[in-house]
């Protein structure tokens, strides 16, 4: 499995993600270990290490699913994280129970990142 920074530049020890990657929980595309968040890609694993983050929120997206007229809208859980270099990452999550889980582990393993949306202020573009 090959990691990658998620976001910004940052070097990587390709063995001690693997072993932060093996024990962190699964949430759906997104993954949480000690160190770091990790987010699936196709071929390659986005890595995120929580002393970037800033603020984490969970954003429910309406997706629609279905075929023609009939097409329904239904809930999509995300992971919003929002680092100190300004930009944000979001990963898919199984549902609120991972979300809720996920948001209470990162205020326990880091009580700097804050927990929850912030509205943007008037005039900028919300993430």
């Amino acid at each position: 499995m090959k990691f990658r920074p998620e976001a910004g530049d940052f070097p990587l020890e390709q063995d001690s993600c693997k072993a932060d990657y093996a024990q962190a929980r699964e949430l759906g595309r997104v993954r949480l270990g000690q160190r770091a968040l990790y987010f699936s890609h196709l071929t390659w694993t986005g890595v995120l290490p929580l002393d970037q983050v800033e603020r984490a929120y969970l954003r429910i997206e309406d997706v629609p699913v279905g075929m023609g007229c009939r097409r329904v809208p239904m809930g999509q859980h995300y992971l919003m994280a929002l680092l100190r270099s300004g930009d944000a990452c979001k990963g898919a999550l199984n549902g609120r129970k991972e979300g809720d889980w996920v948001l209470e582990q990162l205020r326990a393993q880091a009580p700097d990142i804050k927990i929850g949306y912030e509205a943007p202020a008037p005039g900028e573009a919300a993430p």
